[in-house]
């Protein structure tokens, strides 16, 4: 008689705590980068739908650009969505205004709004705020860097205001109407 051996079937594999932890630790931050992914997307295709601004408001972005001290060029594009004014672009800066605004601000104003997003290209904001959304991508379980970059995005934007303050000097009056006006538009 011939015995039969059971053939040896090894256990299921079984992940560990700190395997599933890794596990959820990179599907949050791949959800997180995809969510990027989809808002720069968004902002890609704003850009693309948006028109260039009137011969008039590229010769003052020029004014403003040299006013502001910033030595690359800079797109400008005009919008119909009801949105803040913004730069956006790593590479290719563009500022995208909203045509609304630029229809019912004073010169004197839109000039302020310009220098706004030039002084935030200047500094180099634009990168800043990229590697800030990296990292709180990769360490978005730590609730002190989102603290910490919210607050780093209210002294970017205090540092702004000030250095436009100062570039206006006898116009500096004019900027805190234009900033009440842009948050109500």
């Amino acid at each position: 008689p011939r015995t039969v051996v059971p053939a040896y079937t090894p256990p299921p594999p079984r992940l560990s705590a700190e395997g599933w932890m890794f596990v959820a630790w990179a599907g949050v931050g791949v959800a997180l980068l995809g969510w990027m992914g989809v808002r720069w997307l968004s902002v890609a295709r704003d850009i693309r739908r948006a028109t260039p601004g009137e011969p008039w408001l590229k010769d003052l972005l020029a004014t403003t650009r040299r006013e502001a001290g910033l030595l690359r060029e800079v797109r400008l594009r005009l919008t119909n969505r009801p949105m803040s004014p913004a730069v956006c672009g790593l590479i290719r800066p563009v500022i995208l205004l909203p045509r609304a605004l630029v229809a019912q601000l004073p010169l004197a104003q839109l000039r302020a709004v310009l220098l706004h997003e030039l002084v935030h290209l200047r500094r180099g904001d634009v990168w800043v705020n990229c590697l800030q959304a990296l990292l709180q991508i990769a360490y978005w379980w730590h609730p002190l860097l989102w603290l910490a970059n919210a607050r780093i995005r209210r002294v970017r934007e205090e540092a702004v205001d000030d250095a436009v303050m100062l570039t206006l000097r006898d116009d500096a009056e004019h900027y805190a109407p234009t900033l009440l006006e842009v948050a109500k538009l």
